[in-house]
């Protein structure tokens, strides 16, 4: 159950959120805010299920309403996922078109989860910020999921009821890929990048595989000044000729890539000697500047689309400082 997860990881997010819910003062708008940590998506389903539930408590989480919310299948409650790409003007779009209309479920409660708010351009943070001041429905409830609070638009930060989430643990999420056979190394990449359990994840799926391949390719290769724009010009875009595609794989290389320097910052030690020896290479290499070269081009995807470019970018910014 999560709530029982929540109070044994989260005391205090736990406390903030039952005293909301046990005395009648759940606010319309609340921000999950600290570093990386999986159970923030875990603790906003369980509220949007508590708040459509009504029982004044935390919600069962067994029952059929509480399986729908949790499946993305309840009318009623919206889930964007700003970890797995952008938070695109459609998607809010979509979230004002659907809460204008009459409550398709029973209990007339609307919830929009926005998970990594940060990952919006500021024309959708400020269509974001307009709805929360305008809802229409004294029933809509927002919850805002962000990994670093003080990139957000100190407007919407201010709307909101902001619940700290203060550890970083996600291994009830490696627990659960290692139980269906991935490496421990790739049960940590997939629950850091994921941000959850997905189930129905391929242990071959090529976009993910392509891109920690690449990943582990760049790192050997951080002395080798002329490698790197070949492998991505002759080796890596050539991979898939379909744009839509490139962009999944870009994507796992960069979330793998950031993930694994700043492990290598935090000292991360691993069993898998590969991956030790990596970071042992990312320690090398000024890892403070790769993490400012990567993390700046996962910002510049939301205005520049052309990965391409972008990667190019990235190439010629690591030969730059080597």
């Amino acid at each position: 159950m999560i709530k029982e997860q929540l109070l044994q990881a989260e005391p205090v997010a736990y406390r903030s959120l039952r005293n909301a819910l046990i005395n009648n003062k759940v606010a319309h708008s609340y921000l999950f805010s600290g570093e990386y940590n999986p159970l923030k998506i875990e603790a906003a389903y369980l509220l949007a299920q508590s708040i459509v539930e009504d029982r004044h408590d935390f919600a069962c989480e067994e029952c059929s309403i509480c399986k729908r919310i949790r499946a993305n299948s309840y009318f009623d409650v919206i889930y964007i996922d700003g970890y797995a790409s952008s938070i695109k003007k459609a998607s809010i779009d979509n979230i004002l078109d659907e809460f204008s209309r009459t409550s398709l479920e029973s209990s007339g409660k609307k919830v929009y989860i926005l998970a990594n708010i940060n990952n919006a351009s500021s024309k959708v943070l400020n269509m974001i910020l307009k709805f929360m001041e305008e809802p229409g429905n004294e029933n809509t409830y927002g919850i805002f999921i962000t990994d670093r609070k003080e990139d957000l638009l100190p407007t919407i930060v201010s709307r909101c009821e902001d619940i700290p989430f203060l550890t970083r643990d996600f291994s009830f999420l490696i627990d659960k890929y290692i139980a269906k056979g991935f490496e421990e190394t790739d049960a940590y990449l997939l629950s850091s990048i994921l941000h959850s359990y997905d189930d129905d994840f391929d242990l071959n799926d090529p976009f993910y595989l392509n891109g920690k391949e690449y990943v582990y390719k760049t790192i050997e290769n951080l002395d080798n000044r002329n490698y790197l724009p070949v492998m991505f010009y002759k080796e890596f875009y050539p991979l898939y000729k379909d744009r839509d595609d490139l962009k999944k794989c870009c994507d796992y290389y960069l979330n793998i890539m950031i993930r694994m320097i700043e492990d290598a910052l935090s000292e991360k030690q691993s069993a898998d000697e590969e991956y030790a020896a990596l970071l042992g290479k990312i320690r090398e290499h000024d890892p403070v500047r790769l993490l400012q070269i990567f993390l700046e081009a996962k910002d510049k995807i939301l205005y520049n689309p052309e990965r391409k470019l972008l990667f190019d970018a990235i190439s010629y910014e690591i030969i730059s400082y080597i």
